[in-house]
């Protein structure tokens, strides 16, 4: 979902670099990184995810010229690590795609908005209004928190990107067509079955690693 530089004016490039980089110095404030450090588990396993969003976001498909459509997992990442640290992980494997030529510099603070930020903050949000509002129980956590929130946050997502690519003028080039919002939700669904996988396979297997979940109020306590 990354957008190519030529398709942004100068305005929205400074508009939206300064507001990505406002959400990132804020994360960076307000992440628990005293219990980041103490847990050199988790820092291995935040370390791992990042180098998995290289990849993932190295392929794309490209379905309308000067768009192209990658699944995040920054949902998964939101509910293991929190949505500070997954906007600061999101934003480094942005930086080490430009460094590698896979994004373009230009384009990078609207890269974050849309690819890191928003995702995030819906994830991270949808979970609290889930966590106050729903019984507290592995099936509401999985299906409705990390199923429907990762579809949700992805074609948020989508939507924020054609936004910023509508202010940006790049609907008058004719360079961002309908067939877009038609594939959007397929991928969303995707992306939910890609999130649903990784955080089945974390809450079963290792659920310290996932700060969202709570064992004892989702499993009950186990003598």
């Amino acid at each position: 979902m990354l957008i190519e530089s030529e398709l942004l004016g100068t305005g929205m490039r400074i508009v939206t670099g300064t507001a990505a980089a406002a959400v990132v110095v804020h994360a960076a404030r307000t992440a628990p990184w005293r219990f980041w450090l103490s847990d050199g588990e988790r820092q291995r396993v935040w370390l791992f995810s990042l180098l998995l969003l290289v990849g993932l976001w190295s392929m794309n498909a490209g379905i309308t010229p000067g768009l192209s459509l990658r699944f995040l997992l920054v949902s998964a990442l939101t509910l293991m690590h929190g949505w500070q640290l997954a906007v600061i992980g999101g934003s480094i494997a942005l930086a080490l795609l430009g460094l590698t030529g896979q994004a373009e510099w230009p384009s990078f603070g609207a890269d974050v908005i849309c690819t890191v930020i928003v995702p995030a903050l819906v994830t991270a949000r949808l979970h609290e209004v889930v966590h106050e509002r729903l019984p507290h129980n592995y099936f509401v956590y999985f299906f409705v928190t990390v199923f429907v929130g990762s579809a949700i946050a992805y074609n948020v997502a989508g939507l924020s990107r054609l936004v910023i690519l509508a202010f940006g003028g790049a609907f008058e080039t004719g360079r961002v067509g309908a067939e877009y919002f038609a594939v959007l939700p397929f991928m969303s669904f995707g992306e939910a079955v890609a999130n649903g996988m990784v955080m089945a396979m974390s809450v079963v297997y290792k659920p310290r690693w996932v700060m969202s979940f709570d064992d004892a109020a989702y499993l009950g306590k186990r003598g």
